[in-house]
């Protein structure tokens, strides 16, 4: 079965946002766009059965679908419309079906009280533990709307790497080049650190300490980068090691860019998935679609 780029409706702003960002990455992808509208029924006596799908779901997916078809004539755009008793356990089983869907894009809600995006109780649990690269969107202004669809050579994307030498880097690093390939964008590349508190009383002996360290690093990521620039030569790539903590670095990184990426490592551990403090932060702070890519 041939892959397809999937989002999540639920008739908010920010899912129909995440349908006209999941619509420009299909096209840009030559992949069909399912549109995927799941409904939740209570587990009480009352309703023993799932409800029938309704005139308001049927509305709701065909107002999408032409959203999207109207956004990306020419596109392949199919609905579903799914009902069951855990919303989150029915996305992860289409997800993670084998050959089914490359990327799945939900919407996450913008907090008007606090400096933070809300990200719903579906969205949160899926992220965590999806084998696919999820990317959450948030509702755009009408201007920001606009720039969404900048022209190429115009847009900038952001990844962030730990070089921790896992192999996790040269997951997102495929992911970051191909998708900057793809839209003809600029790709920055942040890795943050900070001088380990074991140095602190080296580091009065030897006041160079951070300079070599700071080096080492800078060293690092050059060599990591170089590979993947020599695969993607037409892609612009700016590549820094900053001090710092990770999540507010690529959070203070977020504006204006048109894709913030980070991992979350696979977990197979009694307590289940979860996600880290960092992507927390980018998640719950960034200001501009967040992709949360899956590694080892």
């Amino acid at each position: 079965m041939t892959g397809n780029v999937t989002a999540g409706l639920n008739g908010t702003p920010e899912s129909f946002a995440a349908v006209r960002w999941a619509a420009r990455e299909a096209s840009l992808r030559q992949l069909p766009l399912r549109i995927l509208h799941v409904r939740e029924w209570p587990l009480t006596p009352e309703v023993p059965v799932p409800p029938q799908q309704s005139e308001e779901d049927d509305a709701l997916l065909a107002k999408a679908a032409r959203m999207a078809a109207l956004d990306r004539p020419g596109l392949d755009v199919t609905t579903d419309n799914l009902s069951g008793r855990n919303p989150t356990l029915m996305l992860m089983a289409e997800v993670d079906a084998p050959g089914r869907v490359e990327l799945l894009v939900l919407g996450s809600r913008r907090l008007n009280t606090v400096a933070g995006f809300l990200v719903g109780s579906t969205s949160l649990p899926v992220v965590a533990a999806s084998e696919r690269p999820v990317v959450l969107v948030r509702s755009k202004e009408p201007a920001e709307a606009e720039e969404a669809d900048a022209a190429p050579g115009s847009e900038e994307l952001v990844l962030g790497v730990d070089l921790k030498g896992t192999g996790a880097d040269e997951e997102l690093l495929a992911f970051g080049f191909t998708e900057a390939a793809r839209r003809h964008s600029r790709l920055r590349i942040v890795h943050a650190w900070s001088l380990p508190a074991m140095y602190s009383y080296a580091q009065t002996a030897d006041p160079g300490l951070g300079d070599e360290l700071a080096g080492h690093i800078a060293d690092t990521l050059e060599r990591t980068v170089a590979p993947w620039q020599e695969r993607f030569p037409d892609v612009a790539v700016q590549a820094r090691a900053v001090v710092g903590t990770p999540g507010a670095e690529l959070v203070y990184a977020s504006p204006g860019a048109g894709l913030l990426i980070i991992g979350r490592r696979r977990r197979k551990l009694p307590v289940g998935p979860r996600l880290g403090h960092v992507a927390h932060a980018v998640i719950h702070h960034a200001a501009c679609p967040v992709a949360v890519v899956p590694h080892i």
